[in-house]
């Protein structure tokens, strides 16, 4: 189990996203990370759920707004998209990120491995809430 107070390790970050890709119950036509924490998270779920398309996406907080400063060029109208966060704090981003996809004509479903109390949006897949901010072992 990963502790609040400890730098989680690499063996337990691919426990926990082993777990969490067992929770997804469709097939994406691609995946997509939103940079900078949902790269590695995404890249594992992508070989986990043996998704071949993936992209990345950044949100940007400009102001008191976050927006999307990459554009996927790509036509991704009526592709199904598993849009992909590391952990949610007020999730945002994700809020953002996914009204960028479905603008496009896409259909996003979202996952993430921990929420917060706070955050906005719940995602279609997590593992669950936590109280504390996960220091991952890329950060």
């Amino acid at each position: 189990m990963v502790g609040v107070d400890v730098k989680m390790n690499w063996e337990d970050f691919e426990h926990e996203i082993k777990a969490l890709s067992d929770k997804v119950n469709y097939k994406p036509d691609m995946v997509v990370g939103i940079t900078r924490g949902g790269l590695v998270p995404a890249r594992l779920l992508s070989k986990y759920l043996e998704i071949k398309d993936m992209y990345c996406i950044t949100v940007r907080k400009v102001g008191e707004e976050r927006k999307v400063v990459t554009e996927i060029l790509d036509d991704i109208v009526d592709k199904e998209i598993l849009l992909v966060e590391d952990m949610l704090e007020t999730g945002r981003s994700l809020i953002v990120a996914k009204q960028y996809l479905e603008s496009k004509g896409a259909k996003v479903k979202t996952v993430c491995l921990y929420t917060m109390p706070i955050s906005e949006i719940e995602p279609d897949y997590f593992l669950r809430e936590v109280n504390e901010v996960e220091d991952f072992p890329w950060d």
